[in-house]
């Protein structure tokens, strides 16, 4: 049996990498934007909250928190761009998105409420923190379209090798 190992890589596949990779930008762009909106007209960034605020200096734990995830999503995603749809990562994207995602959608929720509670003292939402749920979501769509592309790629290779009625010659 002869396989095709030099077949290009399926669009969805591709693009739903890169559509992960453009979320992780805007994540990490949006540690820098204006975060909360404080009522003396000041704001402050989410990396400022985290790490000035807390005095500066090395602040690992804060920097881990703040990039270790995102830094996570973005290998695997750069390794399963750079392998193809054979030897695709597309599994462990799934994993690190999930985790990933899930801990930060948790911090807006907190953050959202923290906004809830502090109202009277004209804590607002800013930019950063709106550009921080779309980055979110548009990596969770890069990898929902990684998985649908996997399977259509799949799916295709099948039907290649089928013959008249449908059915692989060499199973």
């Amino acid at each position: 049996m002869v396989v095709d190992t030099d077949r290009p890589r399926g669009r969805r596949f591709t693009l739903g990498y890169l559509i992960v990779l453009l979320g992780a930008a805007l994540f990490v762009t949006s540690s820098f934007l204006p975060y909360y909106g404080l009522s003396e007209g000041q704001s402050v960034s989410l990396y400022d909250q985290l790490l000035v605020l807390r005095g500066g200096g090395l602040e690992l734990g804060a920097k881990l928190f703040l990039f270790g995830g995102v830094a996570t999503v973005v290998v695997v995603a750069l390794v399963g761009l750079m392998r193809g749809e054979r030897q695709s990562a597309s599994g462990f994207l799934v994993g690190a998105v999930s985790a990933w995602s899930l801990t930060w959608i948790g911090s807006l929720l907190q953050s959202a409420s923290l906004r809830e509670a502090a109202i009277p003292r004209g804590l607002s939402l800013e930019a950063g923190f709106w550009l921080q749920a779309l980055s979110i979501g548009v990596a969770v769509i890069g990898t929902i379209l990684v998985g649908f592309g996997k399977r259509s790629e799949v799916k295709d290779s099948h039907d290649r090798f089928a013959n008249e009625e449908g059915v692989d010659a060499d199973a």
